[in-house]
């Protein structure tokens, strides 16, 4: 990091895109252009719904606003679906959107317009009757309001009130930077942690005018990057990360990336993770004499996004790849998009539901396995799994169906009676109580959620195993809480610097430390009371 200012790179950088603009075969866009996000499965396990939210531009980039449903088709794996539900613009799922901001020295420009025009981008999203909350993460060569000296109020927090946010971005101040490429995946990763809605529409949106440091690039810190090394001693290297291992990561959450950045020539990272995450990228350099129009226009394209839920021809959770395509036809022109989605459950055989007479693909003769509906199969594998059973006992064991069926009478047969009743004896005092175990931590029981007043199923006692779990009443949480006050993903508890922090996840009835309902996140001391929902708890550790 040699101190060299970025501002004279930015003249360079605009005159190579100059030069790749007029050697391009063509710069205008071609047509209709579909922005797809990562398809739904909220409601697959109960009527095989997948949910697709996507985006429709015409040649100007500018948004499709009145599509109908003749206008729209799925395919999953070469098969049509039928569409169950079409809902129009901004009807779609609740929004988290969390800004990532480049707060190096030329950046100041850029933090001013979107201070300035966040209003008219959240107002785009109310019309639109789109749910929204924002976030914030700030960086340079590290990621500044990842670590607690930063002393940011908006740290892992997201807020429904747009003048909050306005506050937040109003405290930022462009400065320092050091060398040219900051620490934009680290950025990334660290907004992927936000604690975003399980129902909601995650999008991160990344604005800076340099390329990523990435792993293996050699990176140093010198003296004019004290800021750095405070925060990473001894390392030799900004980040561990490539633009592939961030692309999976946002993948991995369900998140898609707006990327306004440096082209892809000179930062192709920026393009693959946009394209991992059917996202949107947009060249800083060409847009920065109208970069506050743009911030609008990115609202805008968001809150103006179509959702659709279609039936899978395949309602079963056999742990299978699916490949979705949608094709959209609007105003003469056509246009294709694809994506893809894994469901849960081990391999197994693909099983698809009879289309309706006249749908395209319907086999016209015999009835084949995998014409057999999602309901029939569910009686099915019991019926099978109990006459495979009584076939097991006769080839394994020699025992027919007679003599199990003498066996099993002779168990449900009441025992006889007995002639003379025994004398009863009096029962052994029982020991003395045992002392209770410390309560404070160091006792050797390690983290754990102590019940108040528990009522079954609920345990007396929840062990904490991890530094990170989910709490919620769904089975696939860390911590299974089965009571009806408690959302099915309700809160998170994460060990950070030696002390836990709860994160309410959008919960329904709240969580609460102390009697005091949570926003976001607050930390949790030893011996605090925590309610989720009905259900209250104690934290030791």
């Amino acid at each position: 990091m040699n101190g060299i200012a970025k501002l004279p790179i930015a003249s360079t950088l605009l005159l190579a895109t100059v030069v790749a603009f007029l050697l391009s075969p063509t710069s205008a866009r071609a047509g209709l252009q579909i922005s797809i996000g990562n398809p739904g499965l909220e409601h697959f396990d109960s009527d095989g719904g997948v949910q697709l939210d996507f985006g429709l531009t015409d040649s100007n980039g500018n948004p499709v606003g009145n599509l109908r449903p003749d206008n729209v088709k799925v395919f999953e794996d070469g098969k049509q679906a039928k569409i169950l539900d079409f809902r129009g613009v901004g009807q779609g799922r609740p929004v988290d959107i969390v800004f990532v901001m480049d707060v190096t020295e030329s950046m100041q420009p850029y933090i001013d317009a979107v201070k300035q025009n966040i209003i008219s981008f959240a107002q785009d999203l109310a019309a639109n009757n789109r749910d929204y909350r924002l976030g914030l993460v700030t960086f340079e060569d590290y990621v500044i309001s990842k670590y607690p000296d930063c002393n940011c109020p908006y740290r892992s927090a997201m807020t429904s009130d747009v003048h909050q946010f306005i506050e937040w971005v109003s405290g930022l101040h462009a400065g320092g930077g050091g060398d040219i490429p900051e620490d934009q995946l680290d950025a990334l990763a660290y907004a992927a942690s936000f604690p975003f809605r399980p129902e909601a529409e995650g999008i991160i949106i990344l604005v800076t005018d340099a390329p990523p440091h990435h792993a293996g690039d050699g990176s140093e810190y010198t003296q004019h990057d004290q800021a750095y090394h405070d925060h990473h001693p001894g390392n030799t290297q900004v980040t561990d990360l490539t633009g592939e291992a961030t692309a999976a990561l946002l993948k991995k959450n369900g998140l898609t990336l707006y990327a306004v950045a440096p082209p892809p020539f000179i930062a192709p990272e920026y393009q693959k993770i946009v394209d991992e995450t059917h996202g949107r990228s947009y060249n800083i350099i060409t847009e920065e004499g109208h970069f506050a129009e743009l911030v609008r226009q990115i609202g805008h394209s968001i809150a103006t996004q179509y959702s659709l839920t279609y039936r899978t021809p395949r309602p079963i959770e056999d742990g299978t790849n699916r490949s979705v395509e949608l094709q959209v036809e609007y105003g003469g022109q056509s246009a294709t998009a694809s994506t893809s989605y894994q469901v849960r459950g081990i391999g197994g055989a693909a099983i698809n539901v009879p289309e309706e007479e006249g749908a395209p693909g319907q086999q016209a003769e015999g009835v084949a396995l995998n014409q057999i509906s999602f309901k029939l199969w569910n009686l099915v594998i019991p019926l099978i799994a109990i006459f495979g059973l009584l076939g097991l006992s006769q080839l394994r064991f020699g025992v027919s169906q007679e003599e199990l069926k003498a066996i099993v009478d002779a168990q449900a047969a009441p025992p006889p009676v007995a002639a003379r009743p025994l004398p009863r004896v009096a029962p052994a005092a029982p020991p003395p109580p045992t002392a209770p175990p410390p309560m404070a931590g160091g006792g050797g029981f390690g983290p754990r959620l102590q019940t108040l007043n528990p009522i079954a199923p609920i345990a007396s006692e929840y062990a904490v195993l991890k530094d990170e779990v989910s709490l919620g009443r769904g089975e696939d949480n860390d911590i299974v809480i089965p009571h009806a006050s408690v959302s099915r993903i309700h809160a998170r508890l994460l060990k950070r610097n030696g002390a836990y922090e709860l994160t309410d996840l959008n919960s329904t009835n709240g969580s609460f430390v102390d009697d005091r309902q949570i926003r976001g996140s607050t930390v949790v001391s030893n011996g605090s009371q925590l309610r989720l929902g009905d259900i209250r708890f104690v934290l030791r550790y």
